[in-house]
């Protein structure tokens, strides 16, 4: 099996902003001033959509004062959640992508923004946090990794703290393509032809994309003291997901 751990610092050396959004508009040779500044409005849009369903549905005077973004790639939502809030941190498997978000933070200003390696057991993290957020991150993480990941990161939220977690849980792919991505992700050359097949350089890095259990990370959930729960679908072409929208608060069970 590919490491998505050395694809996605390939990524941080090769495509940064590719990497994070996927359109072919953000490639590097395509990213002038424009384009840059597009990037980072879609984040601003995000931000605002998040923080908008947390106060409908979970808390109508929400306002993290702490917040923690999770793969948070070259910032850019970890700039936008800066202009909100007091302090963010973000975490990156990828090396390179950190020290893309760090030239964006001094760029944009964004003072309040703290960038720590991440690790299977966010052994950079320290303290609590009011919101945790983490979108097209889980998706590209193994199953039973990203799970343990979930429970890593629920260890850290703060007592009323929220949430917002996206997740992938099926695909609309045909059982061929889902078995030509099974094996790009486990055989290195078959990825290698695919890239020339389509005009890629040879090790352009694979983009695993995984499916989880929503019943599994519901039950985490409900085991950690989340109670509160909300969600919204996502749909990105062949993917469908959903945005876990959650609060640790006690309520008792019906």
């Amino acid at each position: 099996m590919v490491s998505t751990d050395n694809a996605w610092e390939a990524f941080g050396k090769l495509e940064p902003y590719y990497g994070v959004f996927s359109k072919p508009y953000f490639l590097t040779k395509n990213l002038s001033g424009d384009a840059r500044r597009v990037f980072f409005e879609t984040g601003e849009r995000h931000v605002h959509q998040i923080f908008g369903v947390v106060r409908e549905t979970l808390d109508p005077n929400f306002a993290p004062r702490r917040c923690l973004d999770f793969g948070c790639g070259v910032g850019r939502v970890t700039i936008p959640l800066a202009r909100r809030t007091g302090e963010v941190v973000g975490v990156d498997v990828s090396e390179s992508m950190l020290a893309e978000a760090r030239r964006n933070c001094e760029a944009q200003d964004a003072r309040n923004v703290t960038l720590l390696p991440s690790d299977d057991g966010l052994s950079a993290l320290t303290g609590r946090f009011d919101f945790i957020h983490s979108f097209v991150v889980f998706q590209h993480i193994p199953r039973e990794r990203g799970e343990a990941l979930l429970d890593a990161l629920l260890a850290h939220l703060a007592d009323g703290g929220v949430g917002a977690l996206h997740f992938t849980y099926a695909t609309r792919a045909s059982m061929p393509r889902r078995i030509a991505q099974s094996m790009r992700a486990r055989v290195p050359l078959v990825h290698n032809v695919v890239n020339v097949a389509q005009r890629r350089p040879l090790r352009f890095p694979h983009m695993q994309m995984v499916c989880y259990d929503v019943g599994s990370l519901l039950r985490r959930l409900q085991e950690r003291g989340c109670h509160r729960v909300a969600l919204r679908f996502t749909d990105h072409g062949q993917h469908l997901g959903v945005v876990l929208f959650f609060q640790r608060a006690a309520t008792a069970p019906l």
